[in-house]
């Protein structure tokens, strides 16, 4: 029987793909699996049959079973596993026993597992659905769109036309569905662009040969790829936002939409593309972080509520801060920061008016000292203009004495260090 991946090994397998290290550690712990995954689990067993488990999961409209043998997760089918064996023209491949084409072993995760670590496991192993485990026992399971989902809402997105495949695999609409089969498991793709006459007319996908060939017990070397295809199209144009995108993805329970512009198809954007654009897009968001972290420049950031969410050493330094603890989930515009109502004022105008701006300000340490600074205040929306927070600097700006002061100090320190041996 085989064994399914342990919790702790995913963490470790997760911790060697490269560029999964520390770059990772803020974005990683905001959401978890648990939030996302779906508890309700379709399974199947290791000797039922290929068309009893298919027909399960086009009557739950799931894209793949877990495979329990005597409570253990042995294997996973998916609508993936099921195109190759028509790939493969098996005969009588209807009625062979699940554990002929499921795959295994299966690599679980826990439900306190990061979501982004979860989606970095699924694009560095090529697969598309997590069997979630806690104590030995399958709790839930999270896919793709369930990890793309979470994760899109943390960051802000660009237009689908930078994002999609720009490759498309085509195929006549004469084509046989066992043609098609073959060519979607030779590429690893999950879907075809059917033409007629070099023209798109349709789409045929792994869930069109699962509900129309196999369940309705089609020949499929014998079946068109146009009389079981999706058709019309419902292209989206290139400057689609990847958000909407994916809300109108998970709205129709599919898994990719074709882009096309003004003359022609340009590409097809799926799940796994807004996936991976999403990793992308919080990795770089975690670099600039780690910028932030080992900057002298006093730097914040707050939520959409005035909340404080990240604050850097420099920032606990000049607010005689001891730890982040103290400063994280405050409100900087409570009367204790400031030195007075006036300079809480005009901070508190500027995120009521949702707005950026540059303010000269007096505040009050938590060692009683008086701090004139100047901060810079920039709002940061989300792709649908919705303001998500605010990132600020705080420069002390000194007295006119303690910057004469400092001057000469620098001067006498320049002027030292370029004397020669003799002077």
């Amino acid at each position: 029987m085989d064994k399914p991946v342990q919790p702790e090994q995913a963490r470790d397998l997760n911790r060697t793909e490269e560029g999964s290290g520390a770059a990772l550690s803020f974005t990683r712990t905001r959401l978890k699996v648990k939030d996302v995954m779906n508890p309700n689990v379709v399974t199947a067993s290791p000797t039922e049959k290929i068309f009893s488990a298919a027909q399960r999961m086009c009557s739950h409209r799931v894209s793949c079973v877990v495979v329990l043998d005597k409570g253990n997760v042995v294997g996973l089918l998916t609508q993936k596993d099921l195109l190759l064996g028509i790939a493969q023209e098996q005969e009588g491949y209807g009625q062979l026993p699940v554990a002929q084409y499921m795959a295994r072993p299966v690599l679980v995760v826990p439900p306190e597992m990061p979501v982004l670590e979860a989606g970095l496991v699924l694009e560095s192993r090529h697969i598309k659905h997590l069997p979630v485990v806690a104590q030995r026992e399958l709790v839930g399971i999270v896919t793709q769109t369930d990890i793309t989902r979470g994760l899109i809402y943390l960051t802000p997105l660009q237009r689908v036309g930078e994002v999609m495949s720009p490759t498309i695999a085509t195929i006549d609409e004469d084509a046989t569905v066992a043609g098609a089969a073959r060519t979607m498991s030779a590429q690893n793709i999950s879907c075809v662009v059917v033409t007629r006459r070099q023209e798109p007319v349709g789409i045929l996908t792994q869930k069109d040969i699962l509900t129309r060939v196999i369940l309705a017990q089609r020949n499929p070397t014998r079946t068109r790829v146009a009389d079981v295809m999706s058709s019309p199209l419902l292209p989206i144009p290139p400057d689609y936002s990847v958000f909407a995108a994916s809300r109108a993805m998970e709205k129709m329970g599919i898994h990719r939409l074709v882009v096309k512009d003004a003359k022609r198809v340009c590409g097809i954007v799926s799940q796994t593309d807004i996936l991976h654009a999403v990793e992308r897009r919080l990795a770089e968001e975690e670099k600039y972080r780690l910028l932030l972290v080992q900057s002298d420049i006093p730097m914040f950031m707050l939520d959409a509520t005035g909340v404080v969410t990240y604050v850097n050493v420099a920032f606990l330094k000049l607010f005689d801060v001891q730890s982040h603890e103290e400063m994280v989930g405050s409100v900087l515009s409570d009367k204790g920061v400031w030195s007075g109502p006036a300079d809480r004022e005009r901070f508190l105008t500027v995120l009521e008016k949702g707005r950026s701006g540059l303010l000269r300000l007096v505040a009050q340490t938590a060692a009683g000292r008086r701090e004139r600074l100047l901060m810079l205040l920039a709002v940061a929306r989300d792709g649908r203009g919705e303001i998500i927070g605010w990132q600020g600097v705080a420069w002390p700006v000194t007295g006119p004495r303690k910057r004469k002061k400092t001057l000469c100090r620098n001067l006498r320190k320049r002027t030292l260090g370029t004397r020669g041996p003799d002077t």
